[in-house]
């Protein structure tokens, strides 16, 4: 993202390269996962002859170096991409430079303070340190949280109408059964 190729660059084409990242930290658990089986295989059968011990180790030690390679291969790309996305997130202004450090653990632990200008006014760290990022934003887009919190309220509704409907059955059943004996008694 070098000059000014980091503005060109749409916001669903961000988020779609973020999604590749996340996917990519997926396979990175795979390949860790998959090192870490070829190191902890059983132990061969002891009556199995040599020749066919020594090609399992061998076996084992191509698939845990490869699983190697692939995690830190895959490692370094996601590193490389996500400071990429981060660099462009300080030139869109923000997040905070690394300048700003410093002064965002200030910023922090003085909460009173709302912004604090660097020593040469470079940089302005400003919404506790998150820049001009809308927090409330980006929580009205998600709706990971909304729908099983809806799917509660529905089954809670629904168990409340079925204990009214119960009760209220019930309540007839014992205004039947009180009109019966008033019937019965008149009757005598």
């Amino acid at each position: 993202m070098a000059g000014g190729t980091g503005s060109s660059i749409s916001a669903s084409d961000r988020i779609e390269q973020l999604n590749n990242v996340d996917r990519d930290v997926a396979k990175l658990l795979q390949y860790a996962g998959t090192a870490i089986k070829a190191l902890t295989s059983s132990a061969p059968e002891s009556n199995g002859n040599q020749d066919d011990q020594a090609q399992n180790i061998e076996q084992r030690k191509a698939d845990f170096s490869a699983a190697s390679s692939e995690y830190f291969g895959t490692l370094s790309s996601i590193d490389v991409r996500l400071r990429r996305h981060i660099t462009a997130l300080e030139k869109a202004g923000i997040l905070p430079s690394e300048m700003g450090a410093a002064e965002l653990q200030s910023v922090q632990s003085d909460a009173k303070s709302s912004q604090l200008s660097t020593a040469n006014n470079r940089t302005t760290i400003t919404n506790g340190g998150l820049g001009n990022l809308d927090i409330g934003w980006l929580n009205s887009r998600n709706d990971h949280a909304e729908k099983p919190m809806e799917a509660e309220l529905w089954e809670e509704a629904q168990r409340m109408v079925q204990r009214t409907l119960d009760n209220k059955l019930w309540v007839e059943d014992e205004e039947d059964a009180t009109m019966s004996d008033d019937r019965a008694m008149s009757a005598a």
